[in-house]
């Protein structure tokens, strides 16, 4: 039995990706044990036992962006958070990181041993961890062509595209007629008016608290307007009370349905995000998180130059705003979604996992 461990944490962006290929994994082998690697604080404690799969958590060590105490702590905890990931990866076969705070420890940890690693890079612009692990990493792997560019050691990458959850994938070639009853069925479940357009807001798995306050300041105007609005506030924030033709959702488990049944979404431009909007051939309006290195823009470049979103500030976006542009974007939406046409290629879990396959026959038992 061969064991894989997979690494990340702290976002969903982190989290579901490695579960899509986990799945594949234990869904196409019967020599697999698949086993995840995270924090002890992030959204995996609920999604890896969720999906059957043991977790270990290690200290958290983000690399500190300030001059601070944590700058002074930041070597004490990373060494603290190695020696754990070498207790856990001590028997481990392969290793495949999707980046994070948790990833850099365990990249360190299988290069001591010499485990096999594979990275997978799920943003245009890679984070700190994967740009560390990327230098040593038996293979590399890209969700966005863009991301090759990004120095020497992912000028070999190869582009396998977002893990995404395969119900979400399958919208991608699913038929109209298909679409059709998955979009009247939520419609039923979520108790909207059929005739209406609907709008699909969310920040995030943890939220957005400016977006959020935008939705709040425009929801009278947006429902005076005739628009059904689904509403992801996200989990570490207060959940707004329902009303006719709105519907707040704390966490959404079953974004395949919303996204069939929405005309219009509006994001971050989170990597899994961009890609399931991709996916399900959506119409979005992406909103930045105004952090970071820029990847949320990045993230967001290969669907505006295809014409299937636009792109506002966070500093922009607000209620005032929302409600000058809706009808514009409602319009852009709709003919967007009257030219869409089904995809085709195989999931990017599926061309990992067969990599993985790959490596692991090879291994000596």
């Amino acid at each position: 039995m061969h064991r894989v461990l997979l690494v990340g944490g702290g976002t969903a962006g982190h989290v579901e990706p490695a579960l899509a290929v986990a799945h594949w994994l234990l869904e196409n082998s019967e020599d697999i044990a698949c086993e995840f690697v995270g924090t002890s604080s992030g959204i995996e404690q609920d999604l890896v036992p969720s999906a059957g799969l043991k977790l270990h958590t290690i200290l958290k060590a983000p690399l500190p962006r300030t001059l601070n105490i944590s700058t002074i702590l930041w070597p004490v905890r990373l060494t603290i958070a190695i020696a754990q990931a070498l207790r856990i990866l001590r028997s481990a076969d392969l290793v495949i990181g999707f980046g994070g705070y948790v990833s850099a420890p365990c990249y360190i940890a299988a290069r001591v041993l010499g485990v096999k690693l594979l990275i997978h890079e799920a943003n245009a612009i890679p984070g700190w961890a994967n740009k560390l692990g990327s230098k040593f990493a038996d293979e590399n792997l890209v969700a966005f062509k863009s991301t090759i560019n990004s120095g020497a050691s992912w000028s070999s990458a190869k582009l396998v595209g977002m893990p995404i959850r395969s119900d979400i994938f399958a919208i991608s070639n699913m038929s109209k007629s298909d679409r059709s009853m998955i979009w009247s069925q939520a419609y039923l479940d979520f108790g909207l008016d059929r005739t209406k357009r609907t709008i699909f807001i969310f920040g995030g798995s943890l939220g957005a608290q400016s977006m959020n306050t935008a939705v709040a300041g425009a929801l009278d105007a947006l429902l005076e307007k005739g628009f059904n609005v689904i509403h992801g506030v996200g989990t570490k924030n207060s959940l707004p009370k329902a009303r006719l033709g709105y519907v707040p959702l704390a966490y959404i488990s079953d974004m395949a349905k919303i996204y069939v049944a929405s005309d219009l979404v509006i994001s971050r431009g989170g990597a899994v995000t961009c890609a399931e909007i991709d996916a399900t051939n959506s119409f979005a309006l992406i909103v930045p998180l105004p952090i970071g290195n820029g990847e949320q823009n990045a993230n967001a470049a290969d669907l505006v130059a295809k014409g299937a979103a636009e792109i506002c500030s966070n500093s922009e976006f607000n209620a005032t705003w929302l409600e000058a542009n809706i009808d514009q974007l409602i319009s852009k939406a709709q003919a967007w979604n009257l030219k869409r046409a089904p995809q085709s290629g195989k999931p990017a879990a599926e061309l990992i996992g067969a990599l993985v396959l790959s490596k692991l026959t090879k291994l000596k038992r």
